[in-house]
């Protein structure tokens, strides 16, 4: 803002200023309302001043002068702030971002777990709804930074940002919380496809029982039981807590000494709603 721009907002701030704008006004054509130089305003008023107030004009345009100088050096640094501080919150947030799925892709389950719908909508729910607030409160804290006379246009176009981000954040919230006929609750639990990779196994080999989890409320638990007619080494029972469900496959070793026989095994799947669900097989042992 120039020294003339300067003046006439601040005219009614005192009378000294007030006689400054008068005579800057009768004298418009002369008055450099466009000049960032000092010396220019000065060298109006020492020209085309009369001289009974030629010397108590300069001295208010001297004082109006160091005035503006301290307000444009103090909208300069706010000016300033305002540049950087909106890249560097920036990259500071992508920075976080980045390094939350840098850990989640290299040292977690994230793009396995993702995969999964039930997890994939609350993963999904969850972001939207943080950075909906986040821009609540950034809207909130944003217009005690704002020029006064930019606050009521910018924050008529926040409201617009607001009220859209509403409607999509109140859609997903009713569609995954509030729909009374969610069909990750009503499906009925089931076990499908339980088998063993090789039904017919030799003494000290391993197979694998496997098979999928399906409907009910995860997580899952899920136990394996074998039954034998004959005496033997034995098999030990499989036990896996908080199973996400889906398909599964568990590895079962045959011990040397195991005698030939029929070894039943029964498929026990428990969902988080206490429901059951079972499965039964055979793996055939063979000697060596």
């Amino acid at each position: 803002m120039t020294f003339g721009a300067w003046l006439v907002a601040n005219a009614g701030e005192g009378g000294s200023n007030e006689r400054l704008r008068k005579f800057a006004s009768d004298r418009g054509s002369e008055w450099p309302y466009g000049s960032g130089a000092p010396v220019d305003y000065l060298k109006v008023i020492a020209t085309h001043a009369e001289p009974t107030e030629r010397k108590e004009l300069l001295d208010i345009a001297g004082k109006a002068l160091e005035r503006w100088e301290e307000d444009r050096a103090l909208a300069g640094a706010k000016s300033k702030w305002s540049v950087l501080s909106g890249p560097a919150l920036l990259a500071g947030f992508g920075f976080i971002i980045a390094a939350i799925l840098a850990w989640g892709i290299f040292q977690g389950r994230l793009l396995a777990d993702i995969a999964k719908p039930e997890l994939a909508r609350g993963l999904i729910t969850f972001l939207f709804a943080f950075s909906t607030i986040a821009i609540f409160i950034l809207v909130a804290i944003a217009t005690f930074w704002m020029d006064k006379d930019e606050v009521k246009e910018r924050f008529a176009s926040a409201k617009d940002l607001i009220t859209i981000l509403i409607g999509v954040l109140g859609t997903i919230l009713g569609f995954y919380f509030g729909a009374a006929d969610d069909p990750y609750t009503r499906s009925t639990l089931l076990t499908a496809n339980v088998t063993t990779t090789s039904p017919q196994v030799r003494a000290g080999d391993k197979t694998s029982v496997t098979g999928i989890v399906l409907g009910g409320v995860g997580p899952y638990d899920l136990n394996v039981a074998f039954t034998s007619a004959m005496g033997g080494g034995g098999l030990n029972p499989i036990d896996v807590k908080g199973f996400a469900g889906g398909r599964f496959a568990h590895e079962v070793a045959i011990a040397s000494e195991f005698q030939p026989s029929l070894v039943g095994y029964r498929v026990t799947v428990r969902d988080a709603n206490g429901t059951l669900t079972s499965a039964d097989g055979a793996i055939s042992v063979v000697a060596r």
